[in-house]
């Protein structure tokens, strides 16, 4: 029996030293440990996220609340990525990523523990995004009764594999199902007649480019959608890296608030307007319109178009 003891404890040590830590929470008293279930995941060959286990302050997961999921991976198609912890809400104002959500990892196998709170009700993710696009190639979402998606319709690896099966060849109807779609998005925003300058497409352009000479980065591409209010920033960057650069240059001008888009770390699709700048009889059809053009911006900026 003590021998046998022995061994398992030269195991466990043997696997800290093959799978380092990951993320330090030790500093957050979270006592409860809360029972999951795990819904729809999607890897590359090789690839893998292995939960162990979901501690809170609260004894269910709920907003308001933080919490720390632990457990293991396996990288073996990309030499490094981003892990990071996430939760997929309609609430379009996005809030701020906290350090402890997300960690830098490379090819092979570690553990890891991130922490998030839950500012809104949404499916919680682990997933693998790219260094070089920032987009995600792979994870796996977990959580507790409505709150666990099942399936996300979509396949990471059949995107990377078809790219052209996700681009419409189709004329566009506007009438049958997608009546639905142009009830929600409802008419573009025209912009208030008293709109501050710094929220022009001259006024973006001068800040971004003072913003960028101010990080010491050159942008690749700049592009301003001022097909409607807010105008959306789009920015290709010349290095990794700059993209953060940026932000902190962008953070420091009062006038701007950013506040998520859609893109990663060489290319980025935002708003910078505050919220409080919106008209409050249109944030809702700003909301409801705005992802949707981050992404076509997006897509424009990297000639997707």
């Amino acid at each position: 029996m003590k021998k046998g003891y022995l061994k398992l404890i030269s195991a466990i040590l043997a696997l800290c030293v093959t799978l380092p830590l990951l993320g330090d929470t030790s500093d957050i008293d979270l006592p409860h440990v809360l029972k999951v279930e795990r819904g729809s995941s999607d890897f590359a060959p090789g690839d893998s996220i292995t939960i162990a286990e979901v501690r809170g302050d609260t004894d269910d997961i709920r907003a308001g609340g933080t919490y720390c999921v632990s457990g293991t991976y396996t990288l073996a198609s990309e030499d490094e990525a981003d892990l990071s912890f996430f939760a997929t809400t309609t609430n379009r104002a996005a809030t701020p990523i906290d350090p402890k959500q997300t960690v830098r990892v490379k090819k092979g196998a570690g553990s890891f523990r991130l922490i998030k709170k839950m500012t809104d009700m949404g499916d919680l993710h682990l997933t693998f995004y790219s260094r070089a696009s920032g987009q995600g190639f792979g994870g796996v979402y977990f959580g507790q009764g409505q709150w666990v998606l099942r399936d996300k319709h979509f396949s990471y690896r059949h995107a990377a594999a078809h790219p052209q099966d996700y681009i419409s060849r189709e004329p566009v109807s506007t009438s049958g199902p997608n009546q639905v779609l142009f009830n929600y998005l409802g008419n573009p925003v025209t912009p208030p007649a008293d709109m501050d300058a710094a929220y022009t497409k001259d006024g973006f352009i001068s800040g971004m480019q003072s913003a960028a000479q101010s990080a010491g980065i050159s942008l690749v591409k700049l592009e301003i959608d001022d097909s409607e209010f807010p105008f959306l920033v789009g920015v290709v960057f010349a290095e990794k890296g700059d993209k953060e650069k940026l932000m902190k240059q962008i953070e420091k001008n009062e006038a701007y608030s950013p506040s998520g888009g859609v893109g990663g770390k060489t290319s980025y699709a935002m708003n910078l307007v505050p919220h409080r700048k919106f008209p409050p009889e249109m944030s809702d059809r700003i909301y409801h319109r705005m992802m949707l053009r981050e992404a076509v911006l997006f897509d424009r900026i990297n000639d997707r178009q």
